[in-house]
């Protein structure tokens, strides 16, 4: 049997074999494509015949009262025949998804807001300019980690930064682990360190608030200008959002995937226990030597987790994430 790269070389770009598990054995692989972008009800799919443009049908069998339900860019969707006289291809199903990163909807109600999907790591975006700012950057790494996904900073303007070294010290006790890159928007080089964490067919997604430099990072890693940026004003570093839309893009030379989003005003955390459960699975495996049944691992006496964590600076880190989280998802 031929191999996927010779039979669907774009698929394997886009990351088949990281969703392996998640498709049926019946899937039409000719029929089968990755949302790249979403332009409220219509979308952008890449297929292994190119890009189409696609849409939910009438009837469709998401649940409209389910939000959640619905396509996002980095889904992996069912695509069904182009009818004559119709220039979008109907959307008939989508993948289950294997990751995801959500956000806390904006309102009263408890909602979820699925940003994007099917992610291996995420990119928080933070200039080292007028624009740094310890509590947004904390709660950008939490909203990574509530999701269960790994997450790495990237500090961009370091070449404009007056006091780089002292802001890049004053993140020490939020970082828990995370590793941190200082990026300069004019030396491509910078950005070798940050996507040599990103496999061939994995996924990042970059985020943070506006005017940090997103965008430009994207248009420095495809060697184009691919997403428009405008100038930030220098006198207080706020511009407008320059990116409105969430983009999927595939890097040069088959080395992985990232997506772009908007700029965020703040990042409102949303638990998925199943992604947070499967992060901290190994830490949590002393639990049922805890003295109390209902440890919360944090400062509870005679609590194995923390005990067993604190022996090794990788456990501690994780520990000092996980306690965080517990932490918030009582206020939040």
């Amino acid at each position: 049997m031929r191999d996927l790269k010779e039979t669907h070389p774009i698929l394997a770009q886009l990351g088949y074999h990281e969703m392996i598990g998640c498709f049926d054995s019946e899937t039409d692989l000719d029929r089968l494509g990755r949302v790249m972008r979403q332009d409220r009800q219509r979308y952008s799919v890449i297929t292994e015949n190119g890009i189409v443009r696609a849409a939910l049908t009438t009837g469709q069998r998401f649940d409209p009262r389910d939000k959640t339900a619905f396509p996002v860019v980095g889904d992996w969707v069912t695509l069904g025949s182009l009818e004559a006289n119709n220039a979008t291809t109907p959307i008939t199903g989508r993948i289950p998804r294997r990751s995801k990163l959500s956000r806390r909807a904006s309102g009263d109600n408890y909602l979820e807001q699925i940003l994007v999907s099917n992610l291996d790591l995420i990119f928080v975006v933070s200039g080292l300019d007028q624009n740094f700012n310890l509590n947004r950057i904390q709660r950008f790494l939490t909203m990574a980690w509530s999701c269960g996904l790994p997450s790495i900073l990237l500090l961009s303007k370091a070449d404009i930064a007056e006091d780089a070294d002292a802001k890049i010290k004053a993140l020490e006790p939020i970082l828990h682990g995370t590793k941190v890159y200082p990026v300069n928007m004019h030396d491509t080089e910078t950005l070798t360190g940050p996507l040599k964490n990103l496999n061939p067919g994995q996924c990042a997604a970059l985020i943070g608030s506006s005017g940090v430099g997103k965008s430009s990072m994207i248009n420095q890693i495809l060697g184009l200008d691919h997403m428009p940026t405008q100038a930030v004003r220098a006198f207080d570093d706020k511009g407008r959002h320059t990116t409105t839309h969430r983009e999927l893009c595939i890097l040069p030379n088959d080395s992985g995937l990232i997506i772009d989003t908007p700029g965020m005003r703040e990042a409102q955390i949303w638990f998925e226990p199943a992604q947070f459960a499967e992060r901290y699975q190994d830490l949590l495996v002393p639990a049922q030597y805890c003295r109390f049944s209902d440890c919360r691992h944090d400062e509870d006496p005679d609590c194995a987790v923390r005990e067993t964590a604190l022996k090794s600076k990788k456990t501690t880190d994780l520990w000092r994430q996980y306690s965080l989280l517990q932490a918030m998802a009582v206020t939040e």
